[in-house]
């Protein structure tokens, strides 16, 4: 038995199915010498939620030794936004950026200005 396929509805709107998901990196500040599994374990499971890609994970060491425009691991991060290889930079925590917070709002206002932005994996 054959089936007939239904015509093409001309009143119904046509869906358009978006297949890109949002990029993001991931940036962690190390504490000492032990790798930061709970924030990096936090920060996917926000980005699983909204399903966001994660693009690269970045893991930092001299958070608490420098400004964010003199640390390479996050300006790494930025770079990705900058060069549309990513679309917003994931944190556990606005401290991870730096516990100043207009240090932070600045930061945020570049990676705005770059095309992207900074998301904190709330709880």
């Amino acid at each position: 038995m054959h089936i007939p396929t239904p015509p093409e509805s001309l009143h119904a709107p046509r869906v358009e199915v978006v297949t890109d998901r949002l990029q993001v990196v991931i940036y962690l500040a190390r504490n000492g010498s032990t790798f930061p599994e709970r924030e990096m374990r936090s920060c996917e499971s926000y980005a699983l939620a909204f399903r966001w890609n994660v693009s690269l994970i970045v893991v930092d060491d001299s958070i608490h030794t420098t400004a964010p425009e003199r640390r390479p691991m996050l300006q790494a991060a930025l770079h990705r936004v900058r060069s549309r290889d990513a679309d917003a930079i994931l944190v556990p925590a606005r401290s991870a950026i730096s516990p100043i917070v207009g240090e932070f709002d600045e930061f945020s206002r570049q990676v705005e200005k770059a095309g992207g932005f900074v998301q904190v994996a709330t709880r």
